[in-house]
């Protein structure tokens, strides 16, 4: 795969025109565990930085704001994609899928990586109009969503997006799940404060 920006840029257009073709090229890699552990922390440190680049354009209200360290923050992000991950595998099974956790964890990272290249973008036109970049953060989450659905029925070999979107579905709510938990254990509470 070409690892230049503009080839990485095609790759993002290409994901979003059509992302079942994507999904067999990059799931054909079969990446070692070590490399897609490496690239989750890449991508969850990428994550951290835009996320400060967002706080900085427009800083969050005092009361009920939530402040962790950028440590932790950057565990909670690379937790939740493992978690993405372990979800769509195992809600793939039990719907008759024969994805594995490495396949789905490269799928994770793939997307994430296309969402915050499309983050940048909207990060830009923030500064020029807060409105559009709104708009533009709705069609991503479309986006992001139809994406995700065809690479998870890339990754379980499903032949209906039907049971793609319901193991899309279940994993996210099972994601959310583990986020609260790795709040917990974190020792980020709602108020924001740490204990």
């Amino acid at each position: 795969m070409n690892v230049t920006l503009q080839g990485w840029l095609r790759a993002v257009g290409a994901t979003l025109n059509a992302p079942a073709d994507i999904a067999e090229r990059v799931l054909s890699e079969r990446f070692a565990r070590p490399i897609l552990v490496q690239a989750v922390i890449v991508v969850a440190i990428f994550n951290l930085m835009l996320l400060a680049i967002v706080s900085l354009l427009s800083p969050p209200p005092i009361e009920g704001a939530v402040y962790v360290t950028p440590f932790t923050l950057t565990i909670l992000i690379a937790g939740s994609m493992l978690a993405m991950a372990f979800a769509i595998a195992r809600a793939g099974r039990m719907l008759g899928g024969t994805g594995d956790f490495d396949g789905a964890l490269t799928a994770v990272i793939w997307l994430q990586a296309v969402r915050l290249t499309i983050l940048v973008a909207q990060l830009g036109l923030m500064i020029i109009s807060p409105t559009l970049a709104f708009m533009l953060g709705i069609g991503v989450l479309i986006a992001m969503f139809w994406c995700t659905i065809h690479f998870v029925n890339i990754v379980h070999g499903f032949d209906s997006l039907g049971k793609s979107a319901i193991t899309s579905i279940i994993a996210m709510i099972g994601t959310i799940f583990a986020v609260v938990v790795m709040m917990a254990l974190l020792g980020i509470t709602p108020s924001g404060d740490m204990t």
